[in-house]
């Protein structure tokens, strides 16, 4: 039974009787060598606290008789090589790790693998040894240790059935590693501006459990005030599909206003080279015909359609046709006017200069106009912009409510993104789209991460990924990221 599930005055009769029995647990591990409990114990604590074995690591007779009878049964939990789980936490961080690992030298244990978390100034060092030769003073010396750096000490005789035929293709046991086959590596980004709350986590964490996903892994990625974002390495069965995944996470997302991004766990995830941008709408906050429309007194009927286009009810190169007539007679001079006035979404400079600082190719593929594209490209420090082409009057005055060359559709987006690739010698497996309307479906589907940025409904449910925050910076999340990776590379920029 946990003290902490009692109530208050029982819990903490117990509490003071801890540092007893763990100084006489500790006198019968180092009486071996004539060390007592209170010769190493600091001065701020009482003789032999924090030392805190687990199930089946000490038997309760331990304490019967002298320590060389005593030690017997621990002994006999263990076979001539033993697999044993040893933690240590406290606040010592390089010496717990410094301890443990001196300890292990000096009984010549094989380390298969260790873990390391730390919370502020809370350092947990794990390490999965196989101990040979029963040879049990390495709990007596790492009683000593936990004791000396003001440490918690746990340990776990490893349940003697765990045999690599029931690992993962007889793979080499990891602690990172969910101990069982058919399985599948996903890393599930969660990040939500105002802060993820308990109730979303809950619900997140239950979802887990019932799809029977094992959390193997966390890592927080923000460094703000409360806590916005985490990065989860999850173990998914083979039998699990994306497509039936992200159903159930959009309904999750919306619920909390929290996104959830799933991706494979693999060499690319963090090794994308080149972002293919849409721009109307991603990398700026207007629609450029509608400002254009805005300055000649059509705006309701140039936005009406481009609404119905974004939604999918309208075929692209007619609705851009349409559009484009009504602006049939517009001066040259309103395209400038609109380049001043141009929003950019929150965080576009931020996102495009820490990837540029980190070596990314970057792009804009926009079904809008190209004076405005190449703007858009110098104002972010871009490589490539592709949009649509106004044809203007003989005298370069007038807009002739035509556009020239191809058309930059939905189609031509998803080929122009690959041509750029193949350009740049990047793989696919190494690009990321981000877009919001329906023309931008098929570049998300052609890049390994497609990222639909407060995009229409029909966009979120098939692209791979959703942001619905308010800046493109979080993207940064989705690769992989910190915030303080993301500050650094800001200072190269």
């Amino acid at each position: 039974m946990r003290a902490s599930g009692l109530p208050f005055v029982v819990s903490t009769s117990l509490l003071k009787l801890k540092p007893e029995l763990l100084a006489r647990l500790t006198a019968v591990l180092g009486g071996k060598h004539g060390v007592e409990a209170n010769d190493i114990a600091p001065a701020n604590r009482p003789a032999g606290e924090g030392i805190e074995p687990t199930r089946g690591a000490l038997p309760s007779d331990l304490t019967r008789a002298g320590p060389s009878a005593n030690l017997g049964p621990l002994v006999e939990l263990m076979h001539e090589t033993q697999t044993v789980m040893v933690s240590l936490r406290g606040p010592h961080g390089t010496d717990i790790i410094g301890g443990v690992l001196s300890c292990l030298s000096k009984h010549q244990c094989q380390i298969v693998d260790f873990s390391l978390s730390r919370l502020h100034h809370d350092v947990t060092f794990g390490v999965l040894v196989h101990l040979h030769d029963r040879d049990v003073d390495l709990f007596s010396d790492l009683a000593k240790t936990a004791q000396r750096w003001d440490g918690t000490l746990s340990f776990d005789v490893q349940d003697a059935q765990l045999k690599a035929s029931k690992l993962a293709s007889a793979a080499q046991y990891a602690l990172s590693e969910a101990p069982y086959a058919q399985r599948a590596k996903y890393m599930a980004t969660v990040v939500n501006e105002r802060g993820l709350s308990p109730e979303f986590l809950s619900q997140w964490l239950n979802w887990l459990l019932a799809r029977k996903i094992s959390v193997e892994q966390m890592r927080r990625l923000d460094g703000h005030a409360s806590l916005m974002c985490v990065e989860f390495r999850l173990s998914v069965p083979d039998e699990l599909t994306p497509d039936e995944l992200r159903a159930e996470l959009i309904a999750i997302s919306a619920a909390h206003q929290t996104d959830v991004a799933l991706q494979p766990d693999n060499v690319f995830r963090r090794q994308k080279r080149l972002v293919v941008f849409d721009m109307d709408s991603t990398l700026i906050q207007q629609e450029v015909i509608d400002e254009i429309a805005r300055a000649t007194g059509i705006e309701r009927q140039v936005a009406a359609i481009t609404e119905r286009a974004m939604q999918g009810e309208l075929d692209f190169k007619e609705s851009l046709a349409a559009r484009v007539a009504l602006l049939e007679g517009t001066p040259v001079e309103a395209l400038e006017d609109v380049k001043r006035q141009l929003l950019f979404t929150e965080g576009a400079h931020y996102l495009c200069r820490a990837l540029k600082s980190a070596g990314f190719k970057l792009a804009v593929i926009s079904g809008g106009f190209l004076p405005l594209a190449k703007h858009v490209k110098a104002e972010l420090g871009l490589d490539y912009a592709f949009a649509n082409q106004l044809q203007v009057t003989a005298d370069g005055r007038r807009l002739t409510g035509r556009t020239f060359g191809p058309v930059v559709d939905a189609a031509r987006k998803a080929e122009l993104l690959e041509v750029i690739a193949q350009a740049e010698g990047i793989a696919i497996d190494q690009v990321v789209a981000v877009g919001d309307g329906a023309n931008d479906l098929l570049m998300l589907g052609k890049a390994s991460l497609g990222i639909a940025f407060n995009a229409k409904p029909r966009v979120q449910e098939q692209a791979r990924a959703r942001i619905n925050q308010k800046s493109l910076a979080n993207i940064l999340y989705l690769m992989g990221y910190s915030e303080s990776e993301a500050a650094e590379l800001q200072l190269l920029g």
